[in-house]
């Protein structure tokens, strides 16, 4: 938890002019050069700046978000935000070896008006089986067709098929669609933050509300969307709140903050949803879904479950012309509510599971409530709220695999109970006699830091060998600790600008990824004739030079921690030994929590061992939030 607040947080302004008018004609290359040197995020080389084009300018910067669009790129998009139409009968689906899943049904579509819904698994059209048409391709091709002409569709619900026949019509997605699933779970799928959505979500939570006890939201696919709809999107479901921080190539801080514009949450302080949440992320959850994923983590709002998201945490402005067309630039860094960064590394869930699970899982938390204690009922507290697992749906067919995953994926000092008795996962799989996989490496057993490892092995952030074991007490080289900190916060999942230019790393080494991804985001260097050196091993001011600059870049109150470090703080440590260049990081890691014991006990030179490293990892991530632990949240 964080312990300090600096003073200048306080004062910040509200940033709503996005899209801006540079010129009365199209976009020009010296314009394009003006307008980059003087909004984007960061410093541009004058040699990049220099090139002849603009589509040369902007491929050299690395950044795909920032580009030129002409008037029809740019209405493809905003039209891909906010929903698009077309011919058919009104659903969305998931191709399946079996079939193809309804995910989403169009409001009015031909297929709502049959009576089709989410769940319904589609192994028909016009009497051509799954097994006819050869492929889910195939099926698919055959829903569609021209306007006006009759399909009737065949599906599977419940075990027993059923017919609809329809007329194929124009029809519209929406980018929010809800629907009350098993009479009480009030489902909202949010494909993207586009124009109205947010009004579309509001009008689904109070539609819905009178029969919801349990709320689902599904974010995975989301790609973001417009700045405006986050911060109303964000108001309906938390309340009057900041939901934003965002920094400019200056350094300067602006809000959004749900309640001060126009079309965000009027009246409702505390958010239209007050029974248990439930948000599904995955990799694919991105940009402005990912910020609403952390408001819903900062604020304590709900239950995250999936996969760690994308990591998209950069805002770009629309500057528009008279012709239509879009220069589309990077302007802006963006920190979620508590000052931390989404960018290159994502959005962690409380829970992390198969994402082809997530449905699964969600539904079996959103039991329905009991009164009193049942051995076949599993109550669990998580994220601040009761959840409830019913015993004759978790061992069906369609949900003992995802019960198992749930199970799997619990801390053990979950709160839960069965019968009224206290229960750990593994006891609650004993009793039902079901699958419970431990993530935890087999060796840590014993370890002053065994609670620090088994949490980050569960939430996916650290691995054993192909043995399962962790190797707690030995020492990391430098090539182990890039590869530890990448995959401990999701640097993996980023293609850097290439292999470093370092001269011993050739991009051919197991650890060129994660090498270069850490040095191109400045967490590290080579040595005076430019060499990792990635078998040297590391000591402490070496791994805490790398973990506060990690930690400064992630999280803007550690940022400021060190740079408001005294003089005193400074010279403590350097009397301890630690060189010029590692005192502030010795400092603010000690000042910050993140040291496994005192500065004096942390010799500079002291090699780190492995079970050291995933402590003070643990520390830090505790610390800005971005590991909440589920059961205290």
């Amino acid at each position: 938890m964080k312990r300090h607040l600096p003073a200048r947080a306080a004062a910040l302004l509200l940033a709503l002019t996005l899209i801006l008018a540079p010129a009365a004609q199209a976009l020009s290359v010296e314009e394009a050069r003006e307008l980059l040197q003087e909004n984007y995020i960061d410093e541009i080389p004058e040699e990049i700046l220099e090139l002849p084009t603009i589509d040369a300018i902007t491929n050299a910067l690395g950044d795909p978000y920032t580009y030129y669009m002409t008037a029809e790129e740019y209405a493809a998009m905003d039209a891909g935000l906010s929903g698009s139409n077309v011919v058919g009968i009104g659903v969305m689906v998931e191709q399946r070896a079996d079939g193809l899943l309804i995910t989403s049904v169009a409001p009015n579509a031909p297929a709502a008006e049959a009576g089709l819904h989410f769940g319904d698994l589609i192994v028909g059209v016009d009497g051509v089986t799954i097994q006819d048409a050869g492929s889910p391709d195939a099926l698919t091709a055959l829903v569609a067709g021209e306007e006006g002409t009759p399909v009737t569709i065949t599906v599977l619900r419940d075990g027993e098929e059923l017919e609809a026949t329809m007329t194929r019509a124009e029809v519209s997605f929406p980018s929010v669609t809800g629907e009350v699933v098993d009479g009480h779970i009030g489902w909202i799928s949010y494909s993207s933050f586009g124009d109205g959505s947010s009004d579309y979500l509001e009008e689904y939570i109070r539609t819905e509300d009178p029969d919801a006890d349990r709320w689902v939201m599904d974010l995975r696919g989301n790609g973001g969307g417009y700045s405006d709809e986050i911060v109303s999107a964000v108001g309906h479901v938390v309340g009057n709140c900041d939901v934003a921080y965002l920094a400019d190539r200056q350094g300067e801080l602006s809000a959004w903050r749900a309640g001060s514009l126009a079309s965000a949450l009027a009246g409702e302080a505390d958010g239209l949803i007050q029974e248990p949440l439930v948000v599904l992320v995955d990799g694919n959850t991105a940009s402005a879904a990912e910020l609403f994923a952390a408001n819903i983590r900062d604020y304590q709002k709900g239950l995250l479950i999936g996969t760690r998201t994308f990591g998209k945490g950069i805002a770009q402005s629309l500057f528009s012309l008279p012709d239509g067309s879009v220069f589309r630039i990077t302007t802006e860094r963006y920190y979620s509510p508590a000052y931390v960064t989404p960018d290159r590394s994502g959005v962690l869930p409380h829970l992390v599971v198969d994402a082809n699970l997530a449905d699964e899982v969600a539904l079996l938390l959103c039991g329905e409530p009991v009164e009193e204690p049942s051995g076949d009922v599993l109550e669990l507290e998580l994220a601040g709220q009761t959840w409830y697992v019913h015993r004759e749906t978790a061992l069906t067919e369609d949900y003992a695999v995802a019960f198992s995953e749930l199970l799997s994926a619990l801390p053990p000092d979950t709160p839960m109970t069965l019968d009224g008795q206290a229960v750990t996962p593994e006891e609650a799989a004993q009793a039902w006699n079901v699958a419970c996989i431990s993530r935890w490496p087999g060796d840590v057993a014993g370890s002053p830091y065994e609670t620090e490892i088994n949490t980050l092995a569960g939430l996916g952030l650290v691995f054993g060998n192909e043995d399962g074991d962790f190797r707690p007490q030995e020492e990391l080289t430098r090539a182990e600790l890039a590869a530890f900190l990448s995959q401990a916060m999701g640097f993996w999942y980023w293609e850097s600008q290439g292999t470093a230019p370092l001269a011993d790393l050739s991009g051919e080494e197991w650890y060129a990824v994660p090498v270069s991804a850490l040095y191109y985001l400045g967490l590290v260097e080579g040595d005076e004739n430019g060499a990792f050196r990635p078998d040297d091993l590391v000591d402490y001011q070496q791994f805490l030079t790398i973990l506060t600059r990690m930690a400064a870049r992630t999280d803007l109150t550690v940022q400021w921690y060190l740079e408001d470090l005294s003089a005193d703080d400074l010279e403590r440590a350097a009397a301890l030994g630690y060189d010029s260049w590692a005192c502030a990081s010795a400092a603010g890691a000690e000042g910050l929590g993140f040291l496994p014991a005192s500065l004096e006990e942390c010799a500079p030179h002291d090699t780190v061992t492995r079970e050291e490293a995933a402590a003070m990892l643990y520390q830090f991530l505790a610390y800005s939030g971005i590991l909440v632990p589920v059961a205290q949240s």
